[in-house]
């Protein structure tokens, strides 16, 4: 990963124009949702998506949201989710199951929305922030979500949710008279990373951590080489366990949201893939132990040597503008996470 990602790194440095996606060069990133509707016997033409109708399509999730959370019915609750949001409401399901406890319902605030202006027979995408707690009032957040739309006749639907740090501020996206956000190509140079790079550079701080080339372009903590302090810490575990844990982070072939910010730089929403395999000596006793986050998924029984736990982690990235020539730039700084386990198992063979 060191050599792709350095090279990925100095064309980002260089301000070069990338090819490819939000994914690995071998993926592509999609937004089409997970269930497709069938259209009318009449299509529409298509509409360009408002600040309005966005409004409308952020009121429909929350109400909807809560009948699925309220009735513990998951098959509505997926019905307005996709990509990366679908795994995680997925989970939020099968631990509320397994503690047999209800699905957690939230309250939603007044959302600022930002819409930008694209083409209405195209996909179609908005981001909004809002304050969300949970029913009762308690553990208030800063929500950043990305809701995407692959066809006029298809429902909105939240791709991404993340949360913003709690001592950042929400961040300033540029909004023009007509109330439009503006929106940035995934390959854009006048960034200091361009979008689509973004997810990698911290998938490589994650897993290689402050020695790599990346710490040039963003900043890192406990979003970046806090993840590789803590997962080598995992592999070196005490003496005579036999345990040993192998963590990879990937980027996702799930869409991406870049939007301007008014500082000349941008705001980039993604998600990243996370996958810890547990291996145990054979000869020494015991088997892997199931993390507690992870006990929901798989049966402790069908445990013994090895374990592989998938999360799913999302994202919500400040990316400066490029400098100019024989300037020093800010770095691009990590501002919201959210995430969590989303399946476990064990080698079938």
């Amino acid at each position: 990963m060191k050599t792709a990602v350095a090279s990925a790194l100095a064309t980002a440095v260089a301000l070069a124009g990338l090819a490819g996606c939000s994914g690995s060069p071998h993926e592509r990133a999609r937004t089409e949702p997970v269930a497709a509707e069938s259209s009318a016997a009449t299509t529409p033409a298509p509409e360009p998506v408002t600040p309005q109708t966005a409004a409308k399509a952020f009121r429909s999730y929350v109400v909807n949201d809560d009948v699925a959370r309220a009735s513990g019915d998951e098959r509505l609750a997926l019905w307005w989710t996709s990509e990366g949001q679908s795994q995680l409401t997925a989970a939020q399901f099968r631990r509320a199951m397994a503690a047999g406890a209800p699905v957690p319902r939230y309250r939603y605030a007044t959302p600022v929305l930002y819409v930008p202006r694209l083409r209405p027979d195209g996909a179609q995408w908005f981001v909004a922030t809002v304050r969300r707690s949970l029913a009762d009032g308690k553990d208030p957040h800063t929500m950043i979500m990305g809701f995407v739309r692959s066809k006029p006749t298809m429902r909105w639907r939240v791709s991404l949710a993340t949360v913003l740090d709690k001592k950042q501020k929400a961040p300033k996206i540029a909004v023009d008279a007509e109330g439009y956000a503006k929106p940035l190509a995934t390959f854009d140079t006048g960034l200091l990373i361009p979008p689509r790079v973004v997810p990698s550079i911290q998938a490589t701080l994650a897993e290689e951590g402050p020695g790599n080339v990346a710490v040039k372009v963003m900043e890192t903590g406990k979003h970046t080489t806090d993840f590789y302090t803590a997962d080598q810490k995992a592999t070196k575990p005490k003496k005579g366990s036999g345990l040993k844990v192998n963590t990879v982070y990937a980027t996702t072939a799930f869409p991406i949201f870049p939007l301007a910010t008014t500082d000349g730089g941008g705001i980039v929403l993604y998600a990243l893939s996370r996958d810890a395999v547990s291996t145990k000596n054979k000869k020494k006793p015991g088997h892997v132990p199931v993390p507690k986050d992870a006990a929901p998924f798989i049966a402790t029984n069908r445990v013994h040597n090895e374990l592989d736990v998938t999360q799913t982690l999302q994202f919500a990235t400040l990316v400066p503008p490029a400098p100019k020539k024989g300037a020093s730039a800010d770095k691009a700084m990590i501002i919201g996470a959210d995430g969590g386990t989303i399946k476990a198992s064990v080698p079938t063979h």
